[in-house]
């Protein structure tokens, strides 16, 4: 493959740049379709801060103004979760725009890429499909569709499996309260992550 030694060449071959503008496109619907649902909601939070009340056409109006989401702004937004997956701070992702040292890791690294008010709102309207369409009501996979045919596509394009391939499952120990992620299993002694990392094997595979 033309592209197997350039990374963001490979990234762009099998989630192409279509995708991502589809992505940034759905994000925004998704946003102007909740502005009413978090009209009251908002309201009621200041009203319980006991601070001031905003009218709701003030609310709307200032929900409305937010810039859109732009497809390079997603892609930021994926990387800065890679880095957090790479570099985790137990205290959360948002540490890594603390103006305060933070372990070994360099201060507000991360507002050189993006401000931390913008990347919540992103991680918060991220959307992939239309909320609103009829065939939201009956596939079961419909909010990542998307994503998923042209993942199938792409890989059937430029990735060959080899004859055998095998299937590793593994529980990964995950006992902290702070991981969103974990899974219990009842049938092992602690809980976890699930992982299945496919590899492939020169010998036949046995039950």
């Amino acid at each position: 493959m033309p592209v197997a030694d350039d990374q963001l060449a490979l990234l762009f071959y099998f989630m192409p740049p279509k995708l991502w503008i589809q992505v940034a496109a759905e994000s925004n619907c998704y946003h102007k379709q909740s502005i009413s649902l978090r009209l009251r909601s908002i309201r009621s939070q200041q009203r319980r801060n006991g601070g001031e009340v905003e009218e709701l056409g003030e609310i709307r109006r200032r929900l409305s103004e937010v810039p859109a989401i732009m497809p390079h702004e997603v892609l930021r937004v994926i990387a800065l979760l890679i880095a957090q997956m790479l570099v985790p701070i137990c205290k959360g992702i948002a540490a890594h725009w603390s103006a305060k040292r933070v372990g070994a890791l360099p201060t507000n690294r991360f507002n050189l890429f993006m401000k931390k008010n913008r990347f919540f709102h992103i991680m918060g309207y991220l959307h992939f499909s239309n909320n609103k369409s009829p065939k939201a009501s009956v596939g079961r996979a419909w909010k990542i569709r998307s994503v998923v045919d042209v993942l199938q596509r792409t890989f059937a394009r430029g990735y060959w499996t080899p004859p055998v391939i095998s299937f590793d499952e593994a529980t990964l120990p995950s006992r902290s309260r702070y991981n969103p992620t974990r899974q219990f299993n009842k049938d092992k002694s602690t809980s976890g992550v699930r992982r299945c990392s496919p590899r492939p094997v020169r010998r036949r595979c046995t039950a």
